[in-house]
């Protein structure tokens, strides 16, 4: 293991770390739910259908692979740079993962479930991105187009904004799913931008990211049928619906 290697795993373990002390400072019983949370959605990652989702993830990756080279360049416009900086900047390991750890700090101390409920669903997204990302980046080793490093595959500043906007998405409805999809976009544009990435890259870092999100939230998008009782006309029946 290289020099490169070694820094990314020892900034890997010391996020870990920092999480752990951050929730075990601030709630013994808020860590152990989150780590327990945590614990099931990894084997819910690695269910045979989630498995194939992230298969199909590296597909989609290969099938964008002939287009590295042409979907590349900077954007040059003075609406979009802004907005490009903000994407590099929000969804780097670093400032989201730190974000959501000051969140499930805060929602501790203020004793609302909404809060709890929320930051606990970021804080795990993101820790289930990175969780798939990182092995993606040691075991492929590929050079970035701006020859810093050999991390490029796959992207994770995509998959931390894919991850969140998940989770904000199935949480909250399309009224909020809506803009924060399309902020997350910018993402992998901002990525390919600055050099950072291939466009193949940036296509696997926000499939996984969108695994990680649907995984946590997997709860809120299951449907089943469900029979209730209901009275009709003076006479007891079942009614057929479905459970959300």
């Amino acid at each position: 293991m290289n020099d490169g290697h070694r820094a990314l795993w020892a900034s890997g373990y010391g996020l870990f770390f920092l999480l752990y002390l951050t929730l075990v400072g601030a709630s013994p019983v808020s860590a152990e739910s989150d780590w327990r949370l945590l614990r099931e959605d990894l084997r819910a990652l690695l269910t045979p259908e989630n498995a194939g989702w992230v298969a199909l993830s590296l597909g989609a990756a290969a099938l964008a692979h002939p287009f590295d080279d042409e979907l590349t360049g900077s954007v040059d416009h003075d609406f979009a740079e802004p907005v490009l900086e903000f994407g590099n900047w929000y969804a780097g390991t670093k400032h989201s993962l730190g974000g959501a750890i000051a969140l499930r700090s805060l929602a501790h101390f203020s004793n609302s479930p909404e809060l709890t409920g929320i930051s606990s669903q970021l804080l795990r997204a993101l820790l289930l991105s990175n969780g798939l990302v990182a092995p993606f980046k040691i075991g492929v080793g590929r050079e970035r187009p701006d020859g810093s490093n050999h991390f490029s595959f796959p992207s994770g500043h995509s998959a931390n904004s894919f991850a969140m906007a998940a989770v904000l998405a199935r949480r909250y409805g399309k009224m909020v799913g809506v803009p924060v999809y399309a902020l997350s976009a910018f993402v992998p544009i901002a990525r390919i931008h600055d050099r950072h990435h291939y466009f193949s890259d940036v296509v696997a870092g926000a499939a996984l990211g969108s695994i990680a999100g649907w995984v946590v939230m997997r709860e809120s998008a299951v449907r089943q049928w469900a029979i209730s009782p209901a009275l009709v006309r003076g006479h007891w029946g079942a009614r057929v619906h479905w459970a959300y």
